[in-house]
């Protein structure tokens, strides 16, 4: 079926109520496209600043090459992920934390480098 098909389809279904996708925009962590999520490709953390709330699970997922996630200040620190693997770190205090790929980048944000700013919860 081409694209602009099933694309009608769905959207007849939508319009006559017969199918319901349930909103994950509003549930951190359930999607890959999550707002606490950051992407590892060969050289680069994406998004290169992440700001989060405290107690927010950040998982980093790798999609290129072999990386390491390590923070500037020594907080946290990954295993070296392949391809596919993932780390987490929950930040439970409000405070700014630099962090750079072991492999591609240093402390201080140059090359390879991310920041993960975690604000107070309201």
């Amino acid at each position: 079926m081409k694209v602009g098909m099933r694309l009608l389809l769905v959207g007849l279904l939508f319009g006559c109520g017969l199918m319901a996708v349930p909103d994950r925009t509003s549930q951190p962590g359930v999607s890959a496209e999550s707002k606490n999520e950051v992407t590892m490709t060969n050289y680069k953390f994406e998004p290169k600043k992440l700001t989060v709330t405290e107690g927010t699970t950040v998982i980093w997922n790798n999609k290129e090459g072999a990386h390491i996630v390590k923070s500037d200040t020594d907080v946290f620190a990954s295993k070296t992920l392949k391809v596919g693997e993932n780390f987490s770190y929950e930040f439970t205090k409000a405070g700014t934390y630099p962090y750079h790929c072991s492999f591609h980048g240093n402390k201080g944000g140059h090359e390879m480098a991310g920041t993960i700013v975690v604000v107070k919860k309201k």
